[in-house]
């Protein structure tokens, strides 16, 4: 029943952000386009650039993925606080369930989601390449959803924790786009380079990538492992920390 419940409150937002990423892909594979500085985009008559670079620019490094990050924001956004504005706090807690599993079950439907909007562009992306008569390797597509999944848990736990401590429907979303921007801001700052948890810089392979004989980039190396688990670690941190606040809440 609770998991009926969180799929029932997130379901909408899921399917949307499944959408936008689903559209977006589509566009990537049919469209001649080829990104050029500040996100603007050409369209020629004819390829400007090699498939596997527009793709990357596109999706992987681009407006896609800034899209993802900012859109988890809104995936993320639970715990009990938000529901005593829509009135229905006291409904959930006379549920025959603690508090935690509550929570417990929201973040359940909230990773299941996460995840699979992570492999949505994994799975799209070779497949739609095909009917462009086109290639993009399999095993990149999923090591770039891997790291969509890793970084993704920490915006998601960082957007759960808000929506736990702020009260509003638009309070959360606002202040995770804040966090968020800092976040990239600060990993900018001279003085703290080389910074190890740049969130959209991991999502996007920064600085690994390199071109093969025929001019595409590929990765070169394995996931960044140690920078993975150091991610999750805070985000584990931070749903622990929302379930505490949670339990001693008053409602």
């Amino acid at each position: 029943m609770l998991l009926h419940k969180a799929w029932a409150e997130s379901r909408t937002r899921f399917l949307i952000i499944a959408a936008a990423l689903t559209v977006f892909c589509l566009f990537a594979t049919f469209s001649n386009g080829r990104p050029l500085a500040g996100g603007a985009l050409l369209l020629p008559s004819v390829h400007t650039a090699n498939y596997s670079e527009r793709i990357y620019d596109l999706v992987y490094s681009g407006a896609a993925k800034g899209m993802f990050a900012i859109l988890v924001i809104f995936l993320g956004l639970g715990g009990l606080l938000r529901e005593r504005s829509r009135r229905t706090a006291g409904f959930t807690l006379a549920l025959p369930a603690s508090r935690a599993s509550i929570l417990g079950s929201q973040l359940i439907i909230g990773y299941g989601e996460l995840a699979l909007l992570s492999l949505l562009p994994g799975f799209l992306i070779p497949i739609l390449s095909r009917l462009v008569q086109q290639s993009y390797p399999f095993h990149e597509a999923i090591h770039f959803s891997a790291l969509w999944f890793g970084c993704g848990s920490l915006i998601f736990a960082a957007s759960f924790l808000l929506s736990v401590v702020l009260p509003g429907e638009y309070t959360a979303p606002v202040a995770g786009y804040i966090v968020l921007m800092l976040q990239v801001l600060i990993a900018l700052w001279q003085p703290l380079r080389p910074y190890r948890l740049n969130l959209m810089w991991t999502m996007g392979e920064f600085g690994t990538m390199r071109r093969d004989a025929n001019h595409s980039l590929l990765l070169t190396g394995p996931l960044p492992w140690t920078r993975l688990a150091v991610i999750i670690v805070i985000a584990a941190g931070f749903l622990g920390l929302s379930v505490k606040i949670t339990q001693h809440q008053d409602f």
